[in-house]
């Protein structure tokens, strides 16, 4: 959002349920406006004037809710003159089967194509950020588990996401029906734990288990049980082979190469040296 509001000749709608908690980006120009997904008439008007919406997951409530609400705003975006909608799915902390992403996928494309409105997908790859506290973790303890030593994901920056959303959004052609935003390779446990020894000159270990050891090894350390399910399905998901395949997609739409996780990692050194001594999570 942050990146569109840097240009001039881009106007910006942002929506939510709370508008107060968007005060930030009314402070940069954003146009603020009130959305229900539950009701027909505050998405009317929050959609009015946008050529281009862009919906996020968390923008309805939980998988089955979700299911119903994406629709509902699909609809108004068509009352209202919206011309292409823009989804962004991600795997789900609470069902993160390739089916729940591909059933909402279908959800969204079904109520786009009821409206004959474009739609284009982006399939965001797993941020590197969400490894912080379990690196920070690894770099106390000195070893990093994984229920998935062979796994592999590729690992995307939250900077070259939000790049290559501004830039799909602002983009004058033709967008692609879908597009995977991802880092630019493929990570295995052993090659980020290589990276992390590397940046921090430390001699983290990596250490194959069990889920469920690794679960107590993750809350004996102090994780929530959100961080907790979310380092459990990021080893699921790095199981999947080549869905999970890196893209040219940042490069493709913003003319820059994805950063990786080394550059990632030493932009965030001195930040996750000072949280392996103070956890928080």
């Amino acid at each position: 959002m942050e990146l569109l509001l840097r240009h001039d000749h881009v106007e910006v709608i942002a929506t939510g349920r709370q508008p107060a908690q968007l005060v930030d980006l009314a402070a940069r120009g954003a146009r603020i406006r009130d959305a229900d997904p539950d009701d027909a008439a505050s998405l009317d008007a929050a959609f009015t004037g946008a050529h281009r919406l862009l919906l996020l997951p968390g923008a309805a409530d939980g998988l089955w809710s979700r299911r119903r609400q994406l629709p509902a705003m699909v609809d108004a975006a068509a009352r209202v003159g919206v011309r292409t909608v823009v989804y962004t799915a991600q795997v789900d902390a609470f069902d993160p089967s390739l089916m729940a992403v591909e059933r909402e996928c279908e959800v969204v494309a079904k109520a786009c194509a009821a409206h004959d409105l474009a739609l284009t997908i982006l399939h965001v790859g797993w941020p590197v950020e969400r490894l912080f506290a379990r690196i920070a973790m690894a770099l106390r303890r000195g070893k990093w588990w994984t229920s998935a030593p062979q796994g592999q994901l590729p690992y995307v920056a939250s900077e070259d996401v939000a790049r290559t959303v501004a830039a799909v959004l602002r983009a004058d052609s033709r967008l692609p029906d879908q597009l995977a935003i991802t880092g630019p390779r493929t990570v295995t446990a052993e090659a980020l734990v290589h990276s992390i020894n590397t940046i921090f000159g430390a001699s983290v270990d990596a250490v194959p288990v069990s889920s469920d050891t690794l679960a107590e090894h993750l809350q004996a350390s102090g994780f929530s049980k959100a961080a907790l399910r979310e380092a459990m399905v990021m080893d699921a998901v790095s199981q999947r082979g080549p869905a999970q395949l890196p893209s040219e997609a940042v490069e493709q739409m913003t003319g820059q190469p994805p950063r990786s996780v080394e550059a990632v990692l030493a932009e965030h050194r001195l930040d996750l040296l000072l949280s392996s001594c103070t956890p928080r999570l």
